[in-house]
């Protein structure tokens, strides 16, 4: 059975047998074997440094590979069923090479970075819409990104802070460290937190931004036009809303707050136009209105992944009476 670029990364003697001088081989062992090429190109880089490669053996456009194939086995890792726990530093070198084209760390072997190498690297990951994924950061702590979000985790030498920005919606739960202050930051806000779990939702294209504590404290920071932070209990969700600029906070029901990560939405009474970029994320459609004062009407219900976007329609249609054009990715929606 011939074997792939990550089964040879993680064979031992393959490991050890990549030496400063391995590179000169690469390009007879392209020809021979692409897999066990690109794990020695990706192997070299991990364990030692994009800059001391001989440009001479290798190409501009394999470096350009090395970034795909690198995304496509930190995928792998996290999807399977072993997920981070085995593949730690492995999932996390793959992410940096995809950022930064380099990596400081050794594979297989404790991790290092000197004081100026951390200066602005950055881990990122992105789901594409339709798709979740789950991941464990360098730090260990345990993140969930729903449909259509991208997380960037910020390696700083400063041991107390450690900052990461979201854009779309994650569940965090944090490692608790009493000396290090975990910082979530998105356009609207930012989420200071020592140890605990919590779900931020921060779409740019949605009306509201929300985090919603499930265990610990957090502070609530950088409010637009607000200097008070907001601090929040186990069980309550801070709102805020982008048209009015206003904010407050509410008891929420954390068990149905976090049930998009089996594939399930709960609405209660939202307009159908903010009910639909859910729908688009988690289906991958373009809903249109024919017209507007439609997408204004509430509607309380669920979604659910498993069931086709039809059924959800036909359980609006029990209360709002609409009918439905479908064609390709494109879903046309207009009153009956």
């Amino acid at each position: 059975m011939k074997k792939e670029t990550s089964d040879h990364l993680f064979d031992k003697q393959f490991k050890e047998s990549l030496t400063k001088d391995s590179l000169k081989k690469f390009p007879e062992e392209k020809t021979k074997d692409k897999e066990s090429a690109l794990a020695m190109l990706i192997g070299y880089v991990l364990k030692w440094k994009r800059r001391e490669i001989d440009h001479s053996h290798i190409a501009e456009k394999d470096f350009q590979k090395i970034k795909h194939e690198s995304l496509e086995i930190f995928r792998r890792s996290s999807s399977s069923g072993f997920t981070i726990r085995r593949l730690p530093r492995i999932a996390a070198a793959a992410s940096i090479l995809i950022i930064l084209g380099v990596a400081s760390y050794l594979l297989g072997e404790k991790h290092f970075f000197s004081p100026g190498d951390m200066q602005a690297q950055v881990i990122e990951f992105k789901t594409p819409r339709g798709q979740q994924s789950e991941v464990t950061l360098p730090d260990g702590t345990f993140v969930a990104l729903n449909y259509d979000s991208k997380l960037k985790y910020h390696i700083s030498p400063d041991k107390k802070l450690q900052e990461i920005e979201l854009v779309g919606e994650a569940y965090f739960k944090v490692t608790h460290n009493k000396s290090r202050v975990f910082r979530v930051i998105t356009p609207n806000m930012s989420v200071n937190v020592l140890g605990t779990q919590f779900d931020v939702r921060a779409y740019p294209e949605d009306n509201r931004t929300e985090t919603t504590l499930l265990k610990g404290v957090v502070e609530i920071k950088d409010i637009p036009q607000k200097e008070a932070p907001v601090m929040l209990k186990p069980g309550e969700q801070w709102r805020y809303d982008k048209s009015t600029g206003k904010d407050n906070v509410i008891q929420a029901n954390t068990n149905l707050v976090t049930t998009w990560r089996t594939g399930e939405y709960h609405f209660n009474r939202q307009p159908l136009n903010e009910i639909a970029k859910t729908l688009e994320r988690m289906y991958k459609v373009n809903i249109h209105f024919r017209d507007a004062e439609l997408g204004k009407e509430v509607f309380s219900g669920a979604a659910y992944k498993d069931d086709n976007i039809e059924k959800f329609f036909d359980l609006v249609n029990l209360t709002i009476p609409i009918k439905v054009q479908r064609d390709s990715t494109d879903i046309w929606i207009e009153r009956k």
